[in-house]
């Protein structure tokens, strides 16, 4: 054990000291340090496991990246970049992928997970480092979490770029506690879950203070990194909440169906008026869900207030019919039905004469729905054209917004691309733990779709006509 190094102020950020706290708490396991680039994430946790190592005898790390080939120039480069710094390689063996205290006999070890191996093998750690979490299989992850055991005080300590809004670490790990939020300086974002094991921290470049100083001389201030992140700020929001500030989304590369729809401008706080009719509209699709949207409209200001995308084994047309009736069954103002014209075909999987929108009536009977279906479907790029200048206000007296809360519609309406010839990019993933494939976006831009060109059918026709 070290007894007593003295460090120069301005070495640490603030992230270090907040990490630190969560670092000795026994009841924490889980440690979360996400959010911009340059904000000293990996760095910092760097800096903590170096100093754990001198704290003591047993305090040994594992610090892993998704591939081998990758460790040398990033992660292990920062750590022997620290050591030397601080100028203390006198007391750090430094060889392949492994740095050890000469004082204490403690150790880190790198490796990729493509090792299988290393990951087998984590008797004698209690700290494990997952560096750019973000690109670790949700597989890979719940491996290390279940192989860290039978040790006081092990954490799984991970840093990442949220650069996804649908990767596993939110839905699966974040959307599944009750998250507390607390005080910090080291960021815009500090929280605990309720159980009091699992610490999360999101910061940025402006907490950083080898970015923007410390405010009294002290760290360094980037203006080059500054002011391209100004730029993007202006230029690119989307990449500035993402990059910059570390806010989850998910960046778009192109391509994009509905070009002009943008989250900073049509997505909002848009409550249920039980003054209104309702719309609602519809695809038949059931995998991953049936997508039901719902929309209301005032003085042609459309918004879609919910959706109703249900999941297996719910994702029938029954039971979406009934959690419609669940949320808006008392209203008495009329209900309007718009969706996919080819289902208004006979289904040969029903009883004869039977279809979907017949189904729907039924279900729907005590609301007595208005059906707005066309016989057929509108062309996919002239509709597609057609929305897209909705949602750049070129469609004179119609504006369209979207509820916050509608979170797969949004997904869909932001990532949903055009194939080779401008229609919906029908691209099928498979889902690892059912097995289904499916069309991953492509539902909700069309349910969009034909309640536009249906709802304002003069000025879609007016469109056609250019």
């Amino acid at each position: 054990m070290v007894e007593s190094i003295e460090f120069e102020d301005g070495i640490f950020n603030e992230l270090y000291y907040e990490l630190d706290e969560a670092f000795l708490n026994d009841l924490i396991r889980f440690i979360f340090i996400y959010g911009g680039s340059s904000s000293s994430k990996s760095y910092t946790i760097a800096q903590r496991l170096i100093i754990y190592m001198m704290e003591g005898s047993n305090n040994n790390s594992f610090v892993f990246k998704l591939v081998s080939r990758k460790i040398d120039e990033t992660i292990f480069a920062t750590f022997v970049k620290i050591i030397k710094s601080w100028g203390l390689e006198d007391y750090f063996k430094i060889q392949k992928h492994y740095i050890e205290c000469k004082l204490t006999g403690s150790y880190t070890n790198f490796s990729g997970l493509d090792d299988s191996d290393k990951v087998k093998g984590l008797e004698g750690y209690t700290k494990i480092f997952i560096d750019e979490l973000d690109q670790i299989a949700y597989e890979d992850y719940k491996q290390l979490r279940k192989r860290l055991r039978g040790q006081k005080n092990q954490q799984i300590i991970a840093a990442f770029n949220p650069v996804s809004e649908m990767s596993y670490i939110k839905t699966e790990i974040f959307d599944k506690e009750k998250l507390i939020d607390l005080p910090t300086k080291a960021g815009d974002l500090k929280q605990i879950n309720e159980k009091g094991n699992m610490f999360l921290l999101r910061t940025n470049y402006l907490f950083n203070i080898w970015i923007v100083g410390d405010g009294k001389g002290g760290g360094f201030i980037d203006q080059h990194a500054i002011d391209d992140f100004e730029f993007d700020r202006v230029n690119d929001i989307n990449l500035y909440n993402i990059y910059a500030l570390g806010h989850w989304g998910r960046l778009r590369t192109g391509g994009e169906f509905l070009k002009q729809f943008k989250n900073d401008k049509h997505v909002g706080t848009f409550e249920y008026n039980s003054n209104l009719p309702l719309h609602i509209s519809f695809d038949e699709n059931v995998l991953p869900y049936l997508t039901c949207n719902v929309f209301q409209v005032d003085n042609g200001n459309i918004r879609q207030i919910d959706e109703i995308m249900l999941k297996d084994p719910l994702n029938t047309l029954k039971d979406t019919c009934e959690e419609f009736i669940k949320r808006y069954g008392s209203n008495t103002h009329g209900l309007f039905v718009y969706g996919d014209a080819t289902s208004r075909k006979q289904d040969t999987k029903l009883v004869k004469g039977q279809n979907f929108y017949l189904l729907i009536k039924g279900y729907l009977s005590k609301l007595k729905p208005i059906f707005r279906v066309p016989k057929a479907n509108p062309s996919v790029l002239m509709s597609r054209n057609f929305t897209n200048d909705l949602l750049a206000g070129q469609i004179e007296g119609v504006t369209f917004g979207v509820d916050s809360r509608c979170r797969n519609s949004i997904n869909d309406y932001q990532y949903c691309t055009e194939d080779e010839e401008g229609k919906v990019n029908k691209k099928v993933i498979r889902d690892k733990m059912t097995g289904q494939s499916y069309q991953e976006f492509g539902h909700a831009s069309d349910v969009l779709r034909y309640i536009l060109t249906a709802m304002f059918m003069d000025k879609y026709k007016k469109f056609q006509r250019g």
